[in-house]
């Protein structure tokens, strides 16, 4: 009995610490998606506040909840979300531009999700901007991180770096026959 109190003792702080370790290594990640939820969830508001009670037009309507959402969502990002390994070397003005460029390229697919949604297959305005802001959620994550934590590397720089290495396992293996 006191062996299995010891065992079950033992789960639970390997457990614990487990839970621990995957909260450091993807706290940005979790963070991220709670401050992504009051953003998509401003967005939606938004938008079926001046589409469904003001009649704007989607694409208007969807516009405006896009700026809105972006810049309560910039203001997460860098006040909340990225807190660990900062970029310091860029403006907050730098990266204002280069989180929008990023989020107008996200604004194409959101737009066309709505469009596609509405208008051609006449759904629900509220579950298509759910399905849309989960989509572009996504892609606007990925984005996001490469705006606000410091890159070690360019991805060009990383794609050099991976070369050399597979070139110098090739020609250690060469060596070695």
């Amino acid at each position: 009995m006191q062996q299995n109190k010891r065992a079950v003792v033992s789960d639970e702080k390997n457990i614990r610490h487990l839970g621990q370790k995957l909260m450091r290594r993807h706290r940005n990640l979790c963070v991220y998606m709670l401050f992504g939820f009051v953003a998509a969830l401003i967005n939606t508001v938004a938008f079926m506040i001046l589409h469904q009670w003001w009649h704007s037009a989607v694409v208007i309507s969807n516009t405006i909840a896009f700026i809105v959402s972006n810049l309560a969502s910039f203001y997460f990002n860098q006040k909340a979300v990225f807190i660990n390994n900062v970029d310091h070397e860029h403006s907050t003005w730098h990266k204002l531009v280069a989180f929008f460029t990023y989020r107008i390229i996200s604004l194409i697919p959101d737009t066309l999700i709505m469009l596609v949604g509405l208008s051609w297959l006449h759904l629900n305005a509220l579950l298509v901007k759910i399905i849309d802001q989960i989509l572009v959620g996504i892609f606007n994550y990925l984005t996001t991180r490469s705006v606000f934590q410091k890159q070690e590397h360019t991805m060009i720089e990383r794609a050099k770096i991976r070369l050399e290495q597979q070139k110098e396992k090739h020609e250690h293996k060469k060596s070695n026959e």
